[in-house]
């Protein structure tokens, strides 16, 4: 008797999207990965998680050479210890709120940490292409959306501190010297010890004769100077990938970039020229995003869990 056959589970979400350059006078574009994807299916991605991503440049339509750098935060240790202390911040703050609205939270609330890419200076984000649904040029605008957390450069998690000045969350520059925003490595690293007291006591072989004493220098302090600054965490931001354009004329598309980890799917495309010159994008170019699949509404993106008791609560 033959056994049942296994039903066919249809894959119901849009992976691969095309995006344009909306603008002529940038040289860098971001990518909101959560963003992009709540557009295409119309359904909430959060952004506290990892977006598994790949791109394509599909249509340059310049006679130029061209490369296209490919920026995402890094994957290290201490950038997903400081999203969790954020979210992890964040939720211990608004927790009597959010216990007082009960079903009155709004559907689709999202804790966001901004990149304020557009008041960081030579950035926009690049938006959703839809093809015209009929005729044969394929012409389309925008995606459209309703309230987009994304849609804007000012960090939309806010708090009021002790002081009553409203914070947010950010992974560019800080400013906490009245309204402003908390970097969110700034502050993991401050709830980090990171300088040691000064060792005053002798040596535990200081009375031995043969000891060699710059040796015992050596080994005593040089064990405690770490071989990374210490007192600071470098630029979040990595090179992921470069996609190049070869080619002089016509409407060149390039080859995939590697699948890339995106924490928070924050990704950064930055535009050279074929001397290595950051070039402005012309407004035409369009990227294709593919999201691997996965098992979180269709991609794979694992989630950052929030930090417990940051506060000391």
């Amino acid at each position: 008797m033959a056994g049942k056959r296994k039903a066919v589970r249809i894959d119901d979400t849009q992976r691969t999207m095309t995006l344009l350059s909306p603008a002529s006078d940038v040289g860098t574009m971001t990518i909101h990965v959560p963003d992009m994807l709540m557009r295409a299916n119309r359904r909430q991605y959060t952004q506290s998680r990892a977006y598994d991503v790949r791109l394509k440049i599909a249509n340059i339509q310049e006679a130029s050479e061209h490369s296209f750098e490919v920026y995402t935060l890094s994957n290290a240790w201490w950038v997903k210890r400081a999203i969790e202390m954020a979210k992890g911040v964040w939720l211990e703050s608004t927790k009597e709120e959010r216990a007082l609205l009960g079903k009155n939270v709004a559907t689709y609330n999202d804790f966001i940490i901004q990149c304020t890419t557009g008041a960081a200076g030579n950035h926009a984000d690049l938006y959703q292409f839809a093809p015209a649904s009929s005729g044969d040029d394929m012409t389309g605008t925008q995606v459209a959306t309703d309230e987009s957390l994304f849609e804007v450069n000012q960090v939309v998690s806010d708090l009021a501190d002790d002081a009553g000045d409203t914070m947010g969350f950010t992974v560019t520059g800080e400013d906490v010297s009245g309204v402003g925003v908390f970097n969110i490595f700034d502050q993991y690293l401050l709830s980090r010890s990171v300088t040691s007291d000064a060792d005053s006591r002798a040596g535990p072989y200081a009375d031995l004769l043969e000891i060699d004493e710059d040796a015992m220098a050596s080994l005593q302090q040089d064990g405690d100077l770490t071989p990374w600054d210490a007192d600071a965490f470098p630029s979040p931001f990595v090179l992921a990938d470069t996609i190049s354009i070869d080619q002089a004329a016509g409407t060149p598309i390039s080859d995939w970039s590697r699948f890339i980890t995106a924490p928070l799917g924050i990704v950064l495309l930055k535009k050279r020229s074929n001397s290595a010159g950051e070039d402005n994008y012309a407004g035409t170019e369009r990227i294709l995003l593919d999201c691997r699949k996965g098992t979180y509404k269709g991609v794979h993106a694992p989630a950052y869990k929030a930090m417990n008791g940051v506060l000391g609560n």
